[in-house]
């Protein structure tokens, strides 16, 4: 089977479960949510270990599932205080470490270990402060949810075809030689273009400028957070994440956008709604 027909049959069983777990919301939304956040987290502690670094793999895992919990059950008061008690507790359990080599570098390994437990269990934990947002209806917040999920989609879709067929500018060579001036400008067009239309079709709750803000973030900040993993990628000398997702790559590489997407609309509608 060729790796397009891979791909596509992947998509074909994944996409419809995503949605009809995200449209679900509750324990099945936590628990995917989780998933995706811990397996994301290990691929990163994979990266970082070809750089001869040791992170605290257990201490991010217990970290991401516990604020995964602290949104499910609208407990943000109590947010600030875990993470300053597990950036205090990584601290002491790498003070009795014993080091496994001379190359060890216990600033390496605090830094390394508490980075993805804020950038990407954090960061993805936002999808469940989403999900249960008090003040939406809880069926139409699923809608919302999925509406970003598609937006992202589309975004990353029309990037990738207008780079592909009209790309003449690199967009930032020494990261990911294949992206595009034009492909970024396409997907940010289209990113637009959806946003709005979900808007109209059943999004009937929010404003247009609550439409463009999220085009906006999706369209710039979206596309900048795939670049941010290119970035990883190329520091650590691989293409994928992982190969965990047969003709995808790995998790970290699929939902590298909404790591970016998430946190920005939540902060919008907590801030702003």
């Amino acid at each position: 089977m060729s790796n397009l027909a891979i791909r596509v049959l992947v998509a074909i069983v994944g996409i419809p479960l995503i949605l009809l777990v995200t449209y679900y919301g509750k324990l099945p939304f936590l628990i995917f949510v989780s998933i995706i956040s811990v397996l994301a987290t290990y691929e990163y502690y994979e990266l970082v270990k070809r750089k001869k670094s040791s992170p605290l793999v257990l201490i991010g895992v217990i970290s991401i599932l516990f604020i995964d919990l602290i949104f499910y059950f609208g407990k943000i008061q109590y947010l600030t205080m875990f993470l300053i008690l597990i950036v205090l507790l990584t601290g002491l359990i790498e003070l009795f470490r014993k080091p496994m080599s001379f190359e060890w570098s216990a600033i390496s390994n605090l830094a390394i270990t508490l980075f993805p437990i804020f950038y990407i269990g954090l960061s993805l934990g936002t999808l469940i402060g989403l999900r249960e947002m008090k003040g939406f209806n809880y069926f139409k917040a699923g809608v919302f949810v999925i509406s970003i999920f598609a937006i992202i989609w589309i975004c990353d879709t029309a990037a990738y075809f207008v780079g592909r067929s009209l790309g003449k500018r690199k967009l930032y060579e020494r990261v990911s030689p294949k992206k595009t001036v034009e492909g970024f400008i396409g997907g940010l067009i289209f990113a637009f273009l959806s946003s709005l239309l979900a808007r109209y079709l059943v999004l009937d709750f929010l404003t247009e400028f609550d439409s463009a803000v999220i085009a906006v973030i999706v369209g710039i900040f979206g596309q900048l957070g795939d670049l941010v993993e290119s970035l990883m990628k190329r520091d650590a000398g691989v293409k994928d994440s992982s190969s965990i997702i047969p003709g995808h790559g790995g998790v970290f590489d699929r939902f590298d956008s909404l790591i970016y997407v998430a946190p920005l609309v939540y902060l919008y509608f907590v801030i702003f709604k």
